[in-house]
Formats: C-alpha cells, sequence, structure tokens
C-alpha cells in the first residue's frame, strides 16, 4: 500500500502478482527499480561485530545502537552483535572501545556475505 498498489491478499496468485509488480517498481528517490536496489545492497559486504563480555549496566546504551543479544546456544557466542556495513566498521569498533569497554580490546569480527547471510547454515 505505501507504494500505492492494493491487492486482495493471502492468495497464492495474486500475492505471486503483487511481489513481482513491487520488485519492478520503481523507488521514489533514486528510481531504480526495487529488485536493482535489493540486489546491490545484499552483494555489499557486512560485519558482524561481538561485544562479549561487555558490561550489563551499558546493555540499553547497545541495544540503541541496534545491537542485538545471542545467548549462544546457535554456537556463536553469548553477546551482544550487531552487523553494519563496511564502510562503517571503524566507526563501530571505536564507539565500542570508547563508549562500551573504554579502553582498546581485540573484539570479534567476521565477514558476512551474501552468502552468509541468506543462508539457513550461518
Amino acid at each position: 500500500m505505501q507504494a500505492g498498489w492494493f491487492f486482495e491478499g493471502h492468495r497464492a496468485a495474486d500475492d505471486c502478482l503483487a511481489g513481482v509488480t513491487l520488485l519492478t517498481t520503481r523507488l521514489p528517490k533514486t528510481q531504480t527499480p526495487a529488485l536493482s536496489a535489493l540486489l546491490q545492497e545484499a552483494r555489499q559486504p557486512r560485519w558482524q561485530i561481538w561485544a562479549e563480555n561487555a558490561p550489563f549496566d551499558l546493555k540499553e546504551k547497545l541495544k540503541a545502537r541496534g545491537y542485538r543479544w545471542n545467548d549462544g546456544t546457535d554456537g556463536r557466542p553469548k553477546a551482544w552483535f550487531a552487523e553494519v556495513p563496511q564502510a562503517q566498521k571503524e566507526d563501530e569498533l571505536h564507539f565500542l572501545k570508547t563508549e562500551i569497554y573504554l579502553r582498546a580490546v581485540a573484539l570479534l569480527t567476521r565477514e558476512i556475505t551474501a552468502w552468509d547471510r541468506f543462508s539457513a547454515r550461518a
């Protein structure tokens, strides 16, 4: 509806047609087809940054910055983490060192590609 389209939802054919129509619609600011913009963004590498052992009393600051909690049951660290674009990686590491840990600290980082992001194995 925000794109100016309305359809009768919850019918497979209507849902498919709505999806295809939306993906071919040009975005208002760039006039780029939505699918092209989605693919371009999906192909950009991102970095997962883990704030292991972050002070508990700063969890709200981490949440406000977009960090999510991982409970460790999936084999990944039991810690706060965020995913950021390549261009923001150094700024995010600086934020953690100066606003959260208040010292130089070696943080776990991992590059996330589209293959990782959209795979059930990640």
